[in-house]
Order: C-alpha cells, then structure tokens, then sequence
C-alpha cells in the first residue's frame, strides 16, 4: 500500500465473524468536513468482496481478482463526492462461504480501507467504526440450485441470494441512516503477518452502465391480453402464481436490479438463462420460447409491501430473465427490471464492415464475445464459471491485442497464472485464480505459448524476463515424462486438455487419471511450446537455455514423423499403431514444422478434406487450423471454413458458443471462440505487424468474393485503418496509418511502400 512507512492501519470486521463462513456485512463511519480537500485518496479492499458508498452514492466495487500472495487494494479519490459538514463512508461486505465462486481466492471476512494522506486518518479503518450483520440473506447452495438438472457440466460462480426485505437494514448507507445500535466493528490482529498481501489494482476498475430489457416474451398465470403488455411495469393481482419472462435480446452480464412495490410477503423467484430448452441439456433455438422450458441459477426476493430493488450481490450472465411470483393478500407492483453491466472498459475496439452482412455479423458477436468475457480476468465463460484458463487465453490474447492498447488485463493474467504453480510438478493450475487443486500440463503449456504471442505484438523484453524460471519448470516436467525409448511423451498421467473431443473420453480430451502414451498430438504440443521457449530465451540472452530446448524440440519432431507418419495417407497418426487420425495433430504439425515446409501445403489440403477423422477441431482449436492456414499464405480458405460461426448465427446465438459441436452445447458464450474476429481483420482485411512489436506494418487482403470492405484498429501509435473498393473489376485502397508508421502492401504480384498518413491506390 502507499505509505506503508506509516503505522499500519487495522483491517477490521464484525465480532466473531472471522471465518469462512456465509454472511453479509455492513460497515459505517460518519466524519465531518469543514472544507473539502480537491483530491482525497483512499484505498480500499475486503475479503471476499466489498461496495463502498460515499453519502448513500455508491462508488465502487471490489477488489480485483488476485490470490493472498497479490491481494489487492483499489486505490479511490472521494473528494467529489463529499460534502461539507456531516459525510458517511460505508461499505457492504460479502462472504459467499463454501459456495463461493471458485476463482475467489481468499482467507476470511473482513474490510480496509486507509487515507493515503495521513492528515486524513481519521476516515481509516478501525474499532470506531460501526457494523452490522445482515440476517436478510440466505444462501441459495449449489445443492438448492441442483445444478444438474439444468446445466450441463460444471458451475463456478457461486450461490444465489435468497433476501427477506421485512428484515434488511433499508438506507443504511445513508447519511441520515441511524446506527447507534450498531456495534463497534472488530479489529483483527494477527500472529505474524496478515494473510493478504496487499498490492495495488493494476487493472483499469471495470466499466459500468445500464441496459434496459426488450419485451416480455411470456406471460403465464395471468389473465391479461398478452398482445398488448410487452414491457413493465405490471401488476399481479393477491393470491396469484404468475410466471413472467423477458428477454433482454442478447447475453449480457451483470448486476440485474428488480424494482417493485407493494406486495407484502410476495416472493419473486428470479432465474436467468442463456436460453430456453427442449428438456434438460438440450437448447432450443435461442430466440425461441413458446413450449419452452425455462431452467437456470435464481435468486429469491420476498417482499415487505414497500417500494424496494433488489440486486444480487455477485453478477449473473443471462439472455432470458423469468420473474416466478408468488402474491399473498396483497397485489404486487412489478415497476421495473434493468441490468448494470460489469465488464473490463474497452474503450478503443477494432471495426469491420463489408457487403456480406453474416460475415459482419460474425465479427460483431466475436468482439461481443470478447467483452462478455473480459472482467477483473478473461473468463472462460460467464454463466458457468468465470474462471481464467490459459488454453482458452490463446486465442482471446489475438482478439485482446487487436482491440485494445491497455494491456494491464493481460500482463495481469498472463502474471497471475505462474503464482499457482504446484512445487512437486512445477506446473500452473488449470485455471487461476482459482481454488483447484489440480493442475494441468497442456494448458501450462499453452501459457509459454501465449507469453510469446503477446511479445510478438508487443515487444516487452522485461515482462518476458520475470517468467524464465517458471518455463524451465514447465519444461522439465515434460521432459522429465519422455519416453526416450521412442522419444515421444508417455507415460504421462496428469490432466491434459487441448480440444474438446466429439467421442467422450477420446483424445484430444481425456478425462482424469487416463494415461497418455506415445500420443503424436501431446508431443507436437510440447514441441510447438518448445519452440516458442526457444523464441523467449533468445530474446532474453538465454542461448545456451535456447540451444538445449531446441535440440529437444528437433528430436521430437523427428520422432513422431518416424512413427506417425503415414505414408499412404499422407497424415499423421495420433499414435504409433496408426489406428487414429486427428485434425489436431496434422495441425500442430504443420505449425510447429514436424514436415518439411515443402509438403506442407499438401498436408493442409488432406487436414482440410480427409474424411475419415476420428476427431476434428472444435470452434477453439480452429485458432490453430487459421493460424496454419496463414503460416502457408492460405488465407484465402479461412472465409470458406466458418461453418461453425454461420452456424452459431443460424441458430440464435448472440455471443458465440464453447465447441459448435451439438453433442457438445453447453455455453452460449464461450471467449476461445470469439477468435474469427481477429483472424477477420489479419487474414482478410491483410492487417498483420511487420516486425515484433508491430512497428511497422504489413498488409495483404485476402477479401475473396467481397466487393466493399474497411476495417480499424487501435494501435499504441494511433489508429490503423484500411477500405478496400471495387468497381467494375478495379480496387481502390485507402489505408491510413499512424504518423510514425511505415510498412508494405502486397496486392496482386505488388509490394508497394506504405507511409504514415493516408495512402491511396487504384488497381486495374
């Protein structure tokens, strides 16, 4: 914290409520202010989470996502919003107990907050402090919200709020609020140091802003003309069961707040949803709804009979809102339904248009999926689990880069993951932050080759020095797991993920405690992560780490074109029995050089139109078959191999979904997916960097059968943008770049010099 010179300021909570335990607190301080300082910093964090409010405002929540060895602090000038004479500081605080989402990583109840100006201490925290226990919440625990019954897979993101409004603390945050009766707040003491470790957030605080719902899909339980009420507010007569479903006309995430009056000792059920089903884990069209079912997490509110909003205490993810009322003796006012957005502040994103709507279409969900998923981390998916895989960060680390100039997302991310590591195997939790107490080899793995990804763009030698240690310890693991009999991995019996399969429990995904041996697929992706190793050594000065894990690399190589290589059919096995084919396996293989580049383009061809695949790449791994087709100048074929995302479109989908497999529907917004984006404004559109760092530029469009297309991107130069024309068989180009930026066109057998400014050309 800043100016920890000084004594150190006491985290403080409720008497006896310094556990792990469920429970919601509150917290106040009322000071007075003759005059108000221009600028007046506090930092602020709380275990699990806290809302801070100056004077009934509310200001902010947090903190970030970390672990205890990083904890953090939000660092927050209130200054605007106080007032002279009498102000109140006040925050709520959660813990979510056993139940809480997995990638809360945290120790106990408690609340800091610290003026980093010690004229000002008297606003710190301490036993001056008031505080309440909140008996209004009830816990909704995964057991209550049987998950099994309506979703398919795992959840993460913690219990649901059941709140009893004849029994909570209304306006506390107030400044007229009255907390005599309140108790003074705890403060904690340790023996030795306290469990959190506190730095400061280094993440932009997370953009906030309403959404309004679109129509009332549903009305059932009410004798109404449903024709003509679409939207609220409505009212629901005593002694009635009604169910209400609206729809907000596309996935979001957030804080939905729930306004009503009226209606004592009503209760609202509230459940959200990606979409509708047919029955339990089968999805129907995502805008449809009529015989539909309805299953999701809920809240439960039960009302007093006054005008009250009820907002849950951690975000949801939803496309479908329904509102299950029950009334009693009293009719209840429904007055409004918003949500509050919470997502990371993309403040700059790319742009594309073209004459082929679905493929714009494609590229606006992509970015929307991007949004949707980017928070205090990346998350795999917000309805299911929120949690920060680095697999999944390899195709979101292109879409980041291409969208934004802040990078204080991703350094965090990429930071946090090598903090988990495990001491025995010297590799990363699957996901992180997160209690797992597994870990993963591939996605370990995968980390290394996102480190690099990012270097490529960005060129930050010492971001890439910090980690030198912690891919070495990735590295020996797998070298450790070589069989140098046949020089290929296996045995190797930890969790490893590199695709989701079609045939469950097939490669590429296996479940827990299957051993893998010999797998060509495995050891090209050791191979792809060494090369990329190789690349952050000799960047780094580390020839001689560089030399070593290279010659590895080549061996491996060698080895699997010795025993997978099928000479008939021109692929690769996935083992040396050569009974299995994958898509996935080729793929690595051309990316990682295992064939000679000569034959590489014939390779391609067989990945793309062999027929008889035992498994094929999902919507995330298809990252990797584009990242092929552009390593051979292929970038032709990517238009003509979106089958997945027409589809996700055909079927209603407003972010894009986790495999495109329908064997395999579970998450209607799913990050590694959102990858088409990218490859849109690299692959056609011809935008690439034209050197590490991308300080200059190359641009070589591939825009196939379109006629009219311009795209945008944020660069840390200025903004890049590209239109591309075509009238009566002949192109017009404008492309204008950033000041200091020069690079290439390549177009039509043509290399042409590109400056800062704006460049036009005319091709016959």
């Amino acid at each position: 914290m800043a100016g920890q010179d000084t004594p150190a300021v006491p985290w403080i909570s409720y008497p006896t409520a310094n556990t792990t335990s469920y429970g919601v607190y509150h917290f106040r301080h009322s000071v007075n202010f003759s005059e108000i300082p221009e600028k007046l910093l506090i930092d602020l964090s709380a275990d699990n989470r806290y809302e801070f409010y100056v004077n009934g405002k509310r200001i902010c929540l947090g903190p970030a996502k970390g672990d205890l060895i990083t904890y953090k602090y939000d660092v927050i000038d209130i200054a605007p919003y106080l007032n002279k004479g009498k102000n109140t500081l006040a925050a709520l605080v959660f813990n979510l107990g056993q139940d809480k989402p997995m990638a809360f990583v945290t120790a106990f109840t408690a609340f800091l907050l610290r003026a980093e100006d010690q004229t000002y201490e008297f606003l710190n925290t301490g036993s001056h402090w008031k505080c309440y226990k909140n008996p209004a919440y009830d816990p909704i625990m995964y057991s209550e919200l049987k998950h099994w019954e309506w979703v398919k897979g795992y959840y993460a993101c913690g219990p649901g709020d059941e709140v009893y409004a004849n029994k909570y603390p209304w306006g506390w945050q107030n400044s007229d609020f009255d907390d005599r009766e309140w108790p003074s707040a705890e403060t904690l003491t340790f023996d030795g140091k306290s469990p959190w470790n506190l730095v400061p957030r280094n993440i932009a605080l997370l953009d906030h802003h309403r959404e309004q719902p679109g129509p009332i899909r549903r009305i059932e339980g009410l004798l109404v003309n449903k024709e003509k009420i679409k939207q609220l507010p409505i009212e629901i007569p005593e002694g009635t069961d009604v169910k209400i479903l609206i729809d907000f006309n596309q996935f979001t995430m957030g804080y939905p707040e729930l306004t009503v009056y009226k209606g004592n000792n009503a209760s609202i059920k509230i459940r959200y949803a990606e979409a509708l089903y047919e029955e339990p884990n089968l999805k129907a069209h995502r805008d449809s709804v009529n015989g539909l079912t309805m299953y999701g997490v809920f809240d439960i509110y039960h009302c007093d009979g006054e005008r009250r909003t009820f907002r849950p205490l951690w975000k949801r993810a939803f496309r479908y809102v329904e509102l299950e009322v029950h009334t009693n003796d009293e009719p209840l006012e429904i007055i409004s339904l918003e949500n509050e957005f919470s997502g990371y502040p993309y403040t700059e994103m790319a742009t594309f248009n073209c004459n082929d709507p679905e493929l714009n279409e494609i590229f606006h969900l992509g970015l929307r999926t991007l949004r949707m998923c980017s928070g205090e981390t990346f998350y795999d998916t917000p309805y299911y689990e929120q949690l920060c895989y680095p697999g999944d960060n390899r195709p979101i680390i292109a879409n980041y880069l291409y969208n934004t100039t802040d990078d204080r997302l991703l350094r965090e991310v990429i930071r946090l993951v090598p903090q988990s590591k495990n001491r025995e195997t010297e590799l990363f939790k699957s996901a992180y932050p997160s209690r797992f107490d597994f870990d993963m080899g591939t996605w370990s793995m995968a980390w290394i080759q996102g480190l690099w990804d990012y270097y490529l763009i960005r060129a930050d030698r010492d971001f890439l020095k910090q980690f030198k240690e912690d891919i070495a310890g990735v590295l020996r693991f797998h070298r450790q797991h070589l069989d140098e009999s046949i020089g290929m991995l296996g045995p190797i019996d930890t969790r490893n993920f590199i695709d989701w399969s079609i045939h469950i429990g097939s490669l590429p995904q296996r479940r827990p405690n299957i051993s893998i041996e010999h797998s060509a697929m495995l050891s090209l992706y050791f191979a792809l992560t060494l090369d990329s190793a190789v690349k952050i050594y000799r960047v780094t000065g580390e020839e001689g780490l560089a030399d070593q894990w290279e010659a590895l690399s080549n061996e491996i190589k060698t080895s699997v074109t010795k025993y997978c290589w099928n000479k008939e059919k021109k692929l690769f096995a996935e083992y040396p029995d050569q009974k299995e084919y994958t898509q996935h396996t080729n793929i690595l293989a051309i990316l990682c050089d295992a064939i000679p580049p000569s034959e590489q383009d014939a390779l391609l061809d067989q990945i793309l139109n062999y027929p008889e695949f035992s498994e094929v790449a999902s919507s995330y791994f298809s990252f990797f078959l584009f990242k092929a087709m552009d390593k051979l100048g292929k970038e032709d074929l990517f238009i003509n191999n979106l089958d997945f995302w027409h589809d996700f479109i055909t079927k209603g989908f407003t972010t894009f979904g986790e495999t495109g497999f329908a064997s395999h529907d579970r998450s209607d917004c799913h990050a590694w997916s959102a990858h088409p984006s990218h490859f849109i404004l690299s692959l056609i559109c011809g935008i690439k960097p034209g050197d590490i760092g991308f300080h200059t530029i190359d641009i070589s469009p591939h825009p196939g059968s379109l006629t009219d297309l311009a795209a945008t991107i944020p660069h840390p130069e200025g903004r890049i943008s590209v239109k591309y024309i075509k009238t009566d068989n002949k192109w017009t180009f404008e492309i204008s770049l950033p000041p200091n930026m020069n690079g290439n066109l390549s177009w039509a057998g043509q290399n042409l010099a590109l400056q800062g400014g704006l460049n036009s050309f005319e091709f016959p």
